[in-house]
């Protein structure tokens, strides 16, 4: 007798995943499928949790589509979408000093903005709310990249707004630098992004 062969059984679908999800969290998914934060959203917004073996996006889709029922939800607006890709920017006011070879020194002021990525921005999100933590971390961590980041990634264009002195000074010694900014912007910007690009996310921040 000859073996028979049967065709797979075809699995039903019973959505679409932009069915379930808004195109925000569907990119939060494309870029975290793992993340243990984005699966408990899932369980929320679903009142079901994918299986361990759905690793990948596409997996995750794949089960979302056959398990999840079909939402009616709104398209997003389009001035949502803006700029969302560009992260948040941080106004940041910088100062030094200059020591010039005739032994004098003076104060020189400028701003820029200190800008951090859409990704980088997420990927510091997640972690902190991970590690049990919330806005004010978030705050803390995007602060500390300005403090140790802001001389090297801006390029201020610095004015002389302070008077020239021209006491002992030595043309070989260091500048003193400042970067100063506010934590309320860092997390209004923060707050803003999240609102607009990852709303479920609002309750635990």
């Amino acid at each position: 007798m000859s073996d028979v062969m049967t065709a797979p059984p075809v699995v039903e679908r019973k959505c679409q995943i932009e069915e379930v999800f808004d195109g925000h969290f569907i990119e939060l998914l494309r870029l975290v499928p793992r993340n243990p934060f984005v699966r408990a959203l899932i369980l929320k917004l679903t009142g079901k949790m994918p299986g361990a073996d759905c690793e990948s996006f596409e997996q995750l889709k794949d089960w979302v589509e056959t398990n999840c029922e079909k939402k009616v939800r709104p398209s997003p607006h389009r001035n949502e979408r803006r700029s969302l890709d560009d992260g948040i920017a941080i106004d940041v006011e910088f100062a030094e000093t200059e020591h010039g070879r005739a032994n004098y020194s003076v104060r020189r002021y400028g701003s820029e903005q200190f800008r951090v990525g859409a990704e980088d921005l997420l990927e510091i999100i997640l972690e902190a709310i991970g590690a049990g933590g919330g806005i004010g971390e978030i705050v803390e961590v995007i602060a500390g990249k300005i403090d140790e980041d802001a001389w090297n990634q801006c390029d201020p264009t610095l004015d002389d707004y302070g008077e020239y002195s021209y006491d002992d000074n030595d043309a070989d010694e260091t500048s003193d630098s400042e970067a100063e900014f506010s934590r309320s912007e860092i997390r209004s910007a923060v707050l803003a992004f999240v609102q607009a690009r990852y709303p479920q996310m609002m309750e635990v921040l």
